[in-house]
């Protein structure tokens, strides 16, 4: 067998990297940030606890990193430009993104949610670690200011402060995402319009 040439050996580096990566994202996300060794994460990768420190220096490294590539890859930014182009009420766009936001709740999607809610109650996360997911909450906070404020102005929501009412309806999605989803996952629809009852003035 020929030897692997460096384009070969730099995809095979790169594929265990992403192996890696992925395993770390949901074993952080099940186990918490403190709970998770990395013995833990190299269990769930099905690689020895050694190569994982031939590619991360800490299990900080490990998590910074699998947030960062998880986010690139993340649909959910397609899907909110696809939604701000849509030609529907604001209502509309708040259910259907309500509805997108619960049905990927079992996808590896979720895991960035269940890990940022792990941050959030976790002391002594290193500062870039936090600032990098307070910008990712901040992405979605801009991005549903100006749906609620046209909302209310079109009389759909409830009146109050714009950024106030987007947190509360962000912290409640992010912690149903956290949280086991399988009962939003039955009679979703009539579930989410009780949801949406704390928002709008229906």
């Amino acid at each position: 067998m020929a030897p692997l040439n460096e384009e070969q050996l730099e995809n095979i580096r790169n594929e265990r990297k992403i192996q890696i990566m992925r395993a770390a994202l949901k074993t952080f996300a099940e186990n918490g940030i403190k709970l998770t060794k990395i013995s833990l994460i190299a269990k769930e990768a099905g690689i020895s606890h050694g190569l994982v420190y031939h590619y991360f220096k800490s299990k900080e490294e490990v998590l910074y990193e699998s947030l960062e590539w998880a986010m690139e890859l993340n649909e959910t930014h397609e899907y909110l430009n696809e939604l701000s182009k849509m030609s529907v009420s604001p209502l509309e766009k708040v259910r259907q993104f309500t509805k997108y936001a619960l049905s990927s709740s079992k996808s590896e999607n979720s895991h960035i949610f269940r890990v940022i809610q792990h941050l959030e109650n976790t002391d002594g996360i290193p500062s870039h670690i936090l600032d990098f997911t307070r910008n990712v909450g901040i992405m979605y906070v801009e991005f549903f200011i100006p749906i609620f404020i046209e909302g209310q102005e079109a009389g759909e929501f409830i009146q109050g402060d714009p950024e106030e009412i987007v947190g509360l309806f962000l912290t409640i999605i992010s912690g149903v995402m956290a949280d086991d989803p399988d009962f939003w996952h039955e009679n979703m629809d009539r579930k989410i319009e009780i949801f949406m009852r704390m928002i709008t003035t229906r």
